[in-house]
């Protein structure tokens, strides 16, 4: 689970959506600044597991200079 890289991503966006909630009531402030000090070691754990663990499917790129999985190459013409 901790190697899990897209369980990594939702948590940390789920994590920060709720951080930014509990920010909106005066009562909750302290719960806030709680979040915010464990927020930069979550993006860093987030980040070091997508980095580490994530799988990449799409095509390599070989000579190619530049890769673009939306387009075929035939269609991108001359820059």
């Amino acid at each position: 689970m901790l190697r899990n890289d897209i369980f990594s991503v939702c948590f940390v966006t789920m994590y920060l959506f709720v951080y930014i909630g509990v920010l909106q009531f005066d009562p909750a402030i302290e719960y806030g600044m709680i979040m915010m000090l464990l927020s930069p070691v979550l993006i860093c754990w987030m980040v070091y597991t997508v980095l580490r663990y994530g799988k990449y499917d799409g095509p390599e790129l070989g000579d190619e200079e530049f890769g673009y999985q939306d387009k075929p190459k035939e269609e991108l013409g001359i820059f």
